[in-house]
């Protein structure tokens, strides 16, 4: 990413977290993100979440959800970078 970017999505988590409502981020969401950006998302958040589950092997998941391993890879690596404490926080939520 680009400094302007990385600023640019520094403003983005800033303005995120101001939101309280899940109404109001719902609709900050369809203001900022297309269509296949939320698609995009969505399959992330399903691919975290099973991999945090770990109740079923990659390869099942790639094929529940229609996405592709190097996808699962990329959550699974991402998960190995956060800090625990995050991590602990999110197989809690999820």
């Amino acid at each position: 990413m680009t400094k302007k970017e990385i600023e640019g999505w520094r403003g983005f988590i800033e303005l995120l977290a101001h939101i309280d409502s899940p109404k109001d981020i719902k609709a900050l969401c369809d203001l900022f993100f297309t269509i296949e950006e939320k698609e995009t998302l969505a399959s992330r958040y399903l691919i975290i979440k099973a991999l945090l589950e770990a109740k079923i092997p990659q390869r099942q998941i790639a094929d529940q959800y229609h996405v592709s391993i190097s996808q699962i890879t990329r959550g699974s690596n991402a998960l190995k970078i956060i800090s625990p404490s995050l991590k602990k926080t999110l197989a809690d939520i999820l």
